[in-house]
């Protein structure tokens, strides 16, 4: 029978099965893909934990930048008649907005925003007096209030932002603070008010 293949040209069955074995395993045809299959998922993780990372960064630096523009009116005296209101809780209100309005493109979720203004009469007292707003994975905003300085006071502004880690709660875990997919983004400023005057009615903001 192998004599009559041979003679014909064509060769044995148990041996074009050998080559076709051999031939399939030198092939490379589609060996990236399978590759890139087995480190994708760690590759994706990776990628999205960046992502998840670099903007929660940038939100917490807009956070700081929008609570030190908004804190000049405190320094420099113009928040006594900017924030004029008998009711503290309507002063700190109105502080808040305009720490939203500083930060671009609505970065800052305004309803979950807390601010607290204290004044203290030295820096040591200021220093011992502050204390972190997360306790046990809450947001303790319980003692948050707003005092209005006076010349030459010293000032702790502090912004509090319970920010969204919405990407991948499995790429985020390691950051959430209050609780599953969730960070408090905390920015602080201290400083001597001015020995400001008390701006006349009707003075600009």
């Amino acid at each position: 029978m192998t004599a009559i293949l041979q003679a014909a040209g064509a060769s044995p069955p148990g041996r074009g099965k050998k080559r076709l074995i051999r031939r399939f395993g030198r092939s490379q045809d589609g060996a990236a893909a399978v590759e890139f299959g087995f480190i994708a998922v760690p590759f994706f993780a990776l990628l999205f934990a960046i992502i998840e990372t670099a903007l929660m960064f940038w939100t917490s630096e807009v956070l700081e930048e929008s609570l030190s523009q908004t804190s000049r009116r405190l320094l420099t005296g113009q928040a006594v008649s900017r924030y004029n209101s008998t009711n503290p809780a309507t002063n700190a209100q109105a502080f808040r907005d305009d720490i939203c309005a500083a930060a671009p493109m609505g970065l800052i979720d305004c309803s979950k925003l807390y601010v607290d203004v204290k004044i203290y009469t030295d820096f040591a007292g200021a220093k011992s007096n502050t204390t972190s707003p997360v306790s046990n994975g809450k947001l303790d905003t319980s003692k948050f209030a707003y005092n209005e300085p006076q010349p030459g006071q010293i000032v702790v502004a502090r912004a509090v932002l319970d920010y969204s880690l919405f990407l991948t709660s499995w790429a985020s875990a390691s950051l959430a603070d209050l609780g599953a997919g969730h960070r408090a983004l905390v920015a602080t400023t201290v400083f001597r008010a001015e020995p400001f005057t008390t701006p006349s009615p009707g003075a600009g903001t």
